[in-house]
């Protein structure tokens, strides 16, 4: 998949994008302009090919993006979201820093989604998503027994608990917990060409089908790991918050590239279907993904 692009990145004003549709139509598509990282923020947008499908551009740049807060601002249309992507590691998180370095990466994926998506919460940051929004979302016996436990046992909060949160924050949202690849990865596609974003959980093993053929991958988890697709570029590949840094993605670490079936070959389906456990229990339990409206 590929669409043919030209642009002008040091323009202030208005840019007409020449796009090459899939049919190997070109049309022109009228966007503002963008297109540096400078410091802490990077502007992308969307534009659409002939189909009505929404594209990210431009490509991301191979360096700039391994701050410990990263802003994304996307702009489609008239309209405009903020995503402020978190190293979990970056230790600027207060008492919540080790937490944040063992178990932050549903955190950071959660507060992400909220800023982008709830007004009031523009400015969040992850400790305080642990120490307001969790405590205000979750029983208090629950809430306390997992930030009672010693560190090492502490949860992160699960996919369904970033959901029910999402949901009674007035963001709509859909979690799948069980699913077949090829139908995860139409329904994901299908979503993303319409701008929208989608949370997914991957583990340190990568499948082919229900088989495992690498148990020790660690390519995008250490043991698991939550992240947000964001879109899909003009070259066909997804484009991902990662609150983890990872040796093989150079400088490219807030925002990462990778073909969404590759993605979906480190996600897991949910097998006890149903669980509503807030925190990660199990990997049997958890799994899946959220997309959201």
């Amino acid at each position: 998949m590929s669409m043919g692009s030209e642009y002008s990145p040091r323009s202030d004003r208005v840019t007409n994008i020449k796009v090459s549709s899939l049919s190997g139509d070109v049309f022109l598509v009228t966007q503002p302009r963008i297109e540096r990282t400078f410091m802490n923020c990077i502007h992308l947008n969307f534009v659409s090919d002939k189909e009505g499908r929404k594209f990210l551009f431009p490509i991301l740049p191979q360096d700039g993006l391994n701050e410990k807060t990263l802003n994304v601002v996307i702009t489609d249309g008239d309209s405009q979201r903020i995503y402020p992507v978190f190293q979990q590691k970056a230790g600027i998180y207060g008492d919540y820093s080790e937490y944040m370095t063992r178990h932050g990466c549903a955190c950071c994926s959660l507060t992400t989604a909220l800023a982008a998506f709830v007004e009031k919460y523009a400015d969040l940051k992850p400790n305080g998503t642990i120490s307001e929004v969790e405590r205000k979302h979750f029983p208090e016996e629950v809430y306390t027994e997992n930030y009672g436990k010693v560190m090492a046992r502490q949860m992160p909060v699960s996919l369904y608990g970033i959901s029910l949160i999402l949901q009674e924050e007035g963001v709509s949202c859909e979690y799948i917990g069980d699913f077949e690849d090829k139908a995860a990865e139409k329904q994901m596609m299908e979503h993303l060409y319409k701008g929208k974003p989608v949370i997914i959980e991957t583990s340190r093993m990568r499948r082919k089908g229900k088989r495992i053929v690498h148990f020790f991958d660690k390519k995008y988890a250490g043991s698991y790991h939550t992240m947000i697709l964001l879109g899909v570029d003009e070259e066909g590949q997804v484009v991902f918050t990662d609150s983890a840094t990872r040796d093989w993605a150079g400088e490219q670490q807030r925002l990462k590239r990778a073909k969404l079936p590759e993605l979906i070959s480190y996600m897991f389906p949910q097998k006890n279907v149903g669980d509503t456990h807030l925190y990660f229990s199990r990997k049997r339990n958890t799994g899946g993904y959220i997309l959201i409206r």
